[in-house]
């Protein structure tokens, strides 16, 4: 009788090993994706709350302290025996804190809902116009405000308002920090305005300055920490850019903002 011929398949075991590590590798990855998924959901929920914590914190301290001051100075008008002189005294100080509080709800409100850019169309000297009009009158004694007496002639588009606004805010920090001269330089590059508002103030200090566009970050006793964030929020909007430049001396801010030159029309001479 034939004999009959058996094969019997054996598996090396440092395959099977092989494969048993493969597997279990890749459901270790597959659960570690899934939980990197769930975290960054997670971050995603967690860190707009963080954020709103730290700004209701920081909008807590910079109120508490001109609230605390005018309440002090309010307690004293009370006082009937109160002379004249100082009731005086007393109540001008009171309306600075109150107009301080004022301006930090401005700077919050306007930080909190953004400013519509719009869609109105004005010139580099309308913009540097209303910057004059709102820094001027808020210039401290012997300080002085310097603008180009040609500005370039080039249009923008969206709001003089709120972009007058800003540069009047680097202007006006500028002066509540110390200094006593503002000057503020522009021309146009390949489609996009260009401005320098520099002063002769102290400057920055460096531990500040990778922070100074953080809401509640400020380097001056009063600062409210919002001013600057406002301004880089409105030039954003207007899909332009606001930086801290390097200086030797004081402080300066660099704008560029996107613009258009005025077409030239050739004259046309009618004859009959």
């Amino acid at each position: 009788m034939p004999a009959t011929l058996s094969h019997k398949h054996t598996v090396d075991p440092d395959v099977d090993a092989f494969e048993h590590l493969s597997g279990a590798l890749d459901q270790s990855y597959r659960q570690l994706e899934r939980r990197l998924e769930a975290l960054q959901q997670q971050l995603a929920v967690q860190r707009p709350l963080a954020a709103l914590g730290e700004m209701t914190a920081g909008l807590a301290h910079q109120v508490r302290t001109p609230l605390a001051t005018a309440l002090v100075y309010a307690c004293h008008l009370r006082d009937a025996s109160l002379e004249p002189g100082d009731q005086t005294r007393f109540a001008g100080r009171l309306v600075e804190r109150l107009r301080q509080l004022e301006r930090l709800v401005a700077d919050m409100l306007a930080f909190a809902h953004g400013a519509n850019p719009g869609t109105g169309r004005f010139t580099v000297a309308d913009l540097l116009h209303a910057v004059c009009a709102t820094v001027q009158p808020r210039c401290p004694d012997g300080a002085r405000l310097r603008l180009p007496p040609a500005p370039p002639p080039a249009r923008l588009t969206g709001s003089v308002e709120n972009l007058a606004g800003a540069l009047a805010n680097l202007c006006l920090n500028a002066f509540e920090a110390g200094a006593t001269e503002v000057a503020v330089v522009c021309d146009v590059h390949d489609g996009e305005l260009w401005l320098a508002v520099s002063d002769d103030g102290p400057g920055v200090e460096p531990a500040l300055r990778a922070r100074v566009f953080e809401p509640f970050v400020s380097g001056r006793p009063g600062g409210t920490g919002l001013g600057l964030a406002v301004a880089r929020g409105i030039i954003e909007r207007h899909h332009g850019h606001l930086v801290l430049a390097e200086s030797t001396a004081g402080c300066r801010f660099e704008v560029t903002l996107p613009c258009r030159r005025p077409r030239r029309v050739a004259a046309l001479t009618l004859e009959d």
